[in-house]
């Protein structure tokens, strides 16, 4: 049951001004790579679609993992959230929020015979669907959508401008439901390489709460100083290492 925490995975700071940040309509392509002892594969790949219409922030992210034991592990989650510049902090209000976990058997997969809008085949973060999934896989799933709102801050941080250790608390409200919170910390500056290319990048930690807890997942990211799109997303969970990484 935490087979699909393998596909997931995956400011006291200053502000661009009250300026909002203009995203066109991107996806971001990445491989995610899973490691527990000897064990070192890539074990899926995902896409992150991500655009801004006025004050209004839309981000997906969908994925499939490759065959893992005769099972096939999908995600699905959508963040539709309205950013809304303040004095050196935008406030973010989440309008939509929904992450989707789906088992397919890889025989069904590949046949074309999986139906994804059969109950039975999935569970999502607003409790519809029947599939077996435990609550800390579907905690997982929420932070997952949760952290598509990462994309947004870091294109709006002034990262040049933070020191090392720099932390800040974002508090997050949620139409329809308690307030969260999201704990943003700045490492320092770093590189990254991916095949044979040197990026230099920004080094950050972030984790969200869950049910106003911290969820325990905190997530490390390699942030391309040029782009502003994570090069790596990295975390440790209860079954292993994930790191997600991005594909050019």
């Amino acid at each position: 049951m935490k087979k699909c925490l393998l596909l997931i995975i995956l400011l006291c700071c200053v502000f661009i001004g009250d300026a909002q940040v203009n995203i066109p309509t991107r996806e971001i392509k990445y491989n995610v790579n899973y490691h527990w002892g000897l064990i070192d594969v890539m074990i899926a790949k995902g896409t992150v679609t991500l655009q801004t219409d006025g004050d209004r922030f839309d981000a997906t992210l969908d994925g499939s993992s490759i065959p893992w034991e005769g099972r096939v592990f999908c995600v699905s989650d959508t963040l539709r959230t309205i950013m809304t510049p303040g004095s050196g902090l935008s406030k973010e209000t989440v309008v939509y929020e929904n992450g989707w976990y789906l088992k397919p058997k890889v025989t069904a997969y590949h046949s074309g015979n999986f139906d994804p809008s059969d109950p039975s085949n999935y569970k999502n973060i607003k409790g519809e669907g029947s599939l077996d999934a435990s609550d800390d896989t579907m905690e997982a799933i929420t932070v997952t959508a949760d952290m598509l709102g990462m994309f947004y801050y870091f294109q709006e941080m002034d990262l040049q401008r933070m020191s090392a250790g720099e932390s800040v608390t974002i508090p997050i409200e949620v139409e329809g439901g308690e307030p969260e919170r999201v704990v943003v910390t700045f490492l320092g500056k770093s590189q990254y390489k991916i095949d044979d290319k040197v990026y230099p990048t920004y080094e950050m930690q972030f984790e969200y709460s869950y049910h106003g807890e911290m969820s325990g997942y905190p997530v490390k990211a390699q942030v391309g100083v040029d782009d502003r799109i994570p090069l790596l997303l990295s975390s440790t969970l209860p079954a292993g290492h994930v790191e997600m990484i991005y594909n050019p």
